[in-house]
């Protein structure tokens, strides 16, 4: 997957959490929602035009649903990525956590 689809999906997210509009979104609801594979139509449904996912394909949402679970059973968000009330807070930072790990060794 291309940074630039993560970073586009992060941009995206941190807009709709900056609007305010999304504050009911629990961690545990996405964490939910990552478990049972329908994270990607739960962001269509929940943020709707907030939130434009054309660039991720249905292989790429795979991917990323794939990692985020992974995420979601090894990290504790609150100690490691400051992540302690808002479930898309938690998707920014797996998106960031996703970049780290695709970037060139020694940067």
């Amino acid at each position: 997957m291309r940074i630039s689809t993560l970073t586009g999906m992060a941009f995206y997210l941190n807009g709709a959490l900056g609007s305010g509009k999304y504050d009911g979104v629990s961690i545990s609801e996405v964490k939910g929602r990552i478990e049972s594979r329908d994270i990607f139509p739960y962001l269509e449904q929940t943020l709707g035009e907030d939130i434009d996912l054309s660039l991720v394909t249905a292989d790429g949402r795979r991917e990323l649903n794939e990692e985020w679970a992974d995420m979601a059973i090894a990290i504790d968000e609150a100690r490691k990525m400051c992540v302690v009330r808002n479930g898309l807070c938690l998707l920014v930072a797996y998106l960031l956590e996703g970049i780290q790990r695709r970037r060139p060794e020694g940067y």
